[in-house]
């Protein structure tokens, strides 16, 4: 009996750490027995869960080949968030014929209700989930909720509902998001770009025609993702700005932009502009249109005081059709600057032609 202590006239001392090491074996024996039920809870979770991921990803799978999927599938409330994260995964790298019968497969489950609901789910991820399923799914009814949550405060939240709109209407998308993009700096430009991408010809008009109205400010930001449009936008934008605009920011992004492929105005006073990254952009354009009557403008530029300008004029030199190995040599005998110089013989070495 445990009583003996006090029988025996211990101390209460004795007494009190007695009864304290029989508690503390009680709370470890209760303790082990919590971990051991917790582990027991989560391999019996995995096991569900694995058991699920399995069955779901075969039907994903057979749907995908156009095997035929069993009647009467049904999507268990414990199974939803499961299959939609295999679903819109599965989505996102497959296209066509592929495409089109996961979203009847979806569709037989019941899965655009349940996204609608999620979408405005007070978790971030749940949201996340639920906005890019409705992307996948291309119901046009889902535009309007998906545009406007291009507005939520939330970066990321707004960025992936616009990719979704784009999914849904790449037409309608570029029209709605390019005078968006310029007001949410927000956005990672890496998102922005696979936007602009998945929207493809639809972002030319929309663009050049927000480009040409837009502040400086805007106009300079935007223009930094006109590499998505094509050529002739790209030029026509570049031209057009070049003519109109003073903002050296403009004027940089603008000769960024051109392709080369149309004339360029005011070449010779954007040679010389104040703007050491106006003179870059204008040397790196030279390159890109590659004339060997440009090759006096290059060698000028080398005796310019900001490096990066040498450096790019020097690279365009080197690479311009027509300049030969004894050109170049001829024209690092003419320099003074021993700057000059430098800048074309590490053109020259980084090109290989000696």
């Amino acid at each position: 009996m445990l009583d003996f202590p006090f029988a025996s006239g211990s101390s209460a001392s004795v007494s009190a750490a007695l009864w304290m090491t029989v508690a503390s074996i009680a709370a470890s024996l209760l303790l082990l027995l919590y971990t051991l039920e917790l582990r027991l809870r989560r391999r019996l979770r995995e096991r569900r869960r694995a058991s699920v991921i399995a069955h779901w990803r075969a039907v994903i799978a057979d749907a995908i080949t156009g095997t035929a999927v069993p009647e009467k599938q049904k999507l268990r409330r414990g199974e939803r968030q499961e299959f939609l994260r295999l679903w819109v995964y599965t989505c996102s790298m497959v296209q066509g014929a592929a495409a089109e019968r996961l979203i009847a497969l979806a569709r037989s489950l019941g899965l655009p209700e349940l996204v609608r609901r999620q979408t405005s789910n007070a978790h971030v991820g749940v949201r996340l989930m639920a906005i890019q399923a409705r992307g996948f799914l291309r119901d046009p009814a889902d535009f309007a909720e998906l545009a406007a949550a291009t507005d939520d405060p939330n970066a990321l939240v707004s960025v992936v509902a616009a990719e979704a709109l784009v999914a849904v209407d790449p037409d309608r998308a570029a029209a709605r998001l390019i005078p968006k993009i310029a007001t949410r700096r927000d956005w990672p430009r890496t998102h922005v770009f696979k936007l602009l991408q998945r929207a493809g010809t639809a972002v030319g008009e929309p663009l050049y025609r927000h480009i040409r109205s837009a502040s400086d400010e805007d106009a300079a930001y935007l223009l930094q993702f006109a590499e998505i449009a094509e050529f002739d936008v790209r030029d026509a934008l570049a031209v057009e700005l070049l003519r109109s605009r003073h903002s050296p920011e403009v004027l940089a992004a603008a000769l960024k932009a051109a392709t080369g492929h149309a004339p360029v105005p005011r070449i010779d006073e954007l040679l010389e502009h104040p703007a050491w990254y106006v003179r870059m952009q204008a040397a790196k354009l030279l390159g890109r249109i590659g004339r060997t009557e440009d090759t006096g403008r290059l060698e000028k530029l080398l005796g310019d005081k900001e490096w990066w300008v040498r450096y790019r004029a020097a690279r365009a030199l080197v690479r311009l059709p027509g300049v030969t190995v004894a050109d170049l040599e001829q024209i690092r005998l003419r320099l003074q600057d021993h700057f000059a110089r430098d800048s074309l013989d590490q053109a020259i070495a980084e090109a290989g032609t000696r």
